[in-house]
């Protein structure tokens, strides 16, 4: 029984494990080009350097580095970015050791995920950041210490909902299907300096349980 359940948990961390396509951006090849596919990956320039937000490998998985929050009981949605850059050169090394994490948070209020089909309702969204009710904010010691309120915009380009990926569809195991989010943000804000993001992409999926928590 014991070696069962062994197995049904490796096979389980194997099929939910997603993990990041990079294509150069034609323009700056240290970005990732903008695509509506479901590539989980995110990139920007910070400062004029590249950032980017990709899955990171564990053992038999890819871990997280995009999440969606939303409160039934609150009065927001927040959306995070857990990447990375280098503040010693504009070349992005995935392996280097002095790259520095940045996470984005944008938050946006009066906006509401009451569940997963919900997420629809984002496509082809500009969110206005005016730094008091939406606003963006940087880390470098995520997930705590977020600087300051910034202005920019955010803007859900697509959204779009894929098939069942796990559930059997009833109360007790519900139905997860695979969604893919996609668009574009700037904006600036204060941590330590002025951080001047801009030419932001994002292209990532969504599961609810899993990167999409709804409290």
């Amino acid at each position: 029984m014991k070696n069962i359940f062994l197995i049904f948990s490796i096979t389980l961390l194997l099929t939910s494990c997603r993990k990041s396509t990079f294509v150069a951006d034609q323009t700056n090849n240290l970005l990732p080009e903008y695509s509506e596919s479901g590539r989980n990956i995110a990139g920007a320039l910070i400062n004029d350097t590249a950032w980017r937000c990709e899955m990171h490998p564990c053992f038999t998985c890819y871990i997280w580095r995009f999440f969606i929050g939303s409160s039934l009981s609150g009065d927001s949605t927040t959306f995070r970015f857990e990447g990375a850059y280098s503040s010693k050169t504009i070349q992005f090394v995935d392996t280097a050791n002095n790259n520095i994490g940045a996470a984005f948070k944008f938050v946006i209020k009066g906006l509401k995920i009451e569940n997963q089909d919900s997420l629809l309702k984002l496509n082809n969204r500009t969110f206005q950041l005016d730094s008091i009710n939406n606003y963006a904010s940087i880390s470098k010691f995520f997930p705590n210490d977020y600087g300051h309120k910034g202005k920019g915009t955010f803007t859900v380009t697509r959204v779009q909902k894929g098939n069942q990926e796990y559930g059997a569809g009833t109360p007790s195991n519900p139905a997860i299907y695979k969604f893919i989010i996609s668009g574009r943000f700037n904006f600036q804000t204060y941590d330590d300096r002025l951080y001047d993001v801009k030419d932001g992409r994002f292209d990532m999926e969504v599961y609810w349980q899993s990167n999409l928590s709804i409290n």
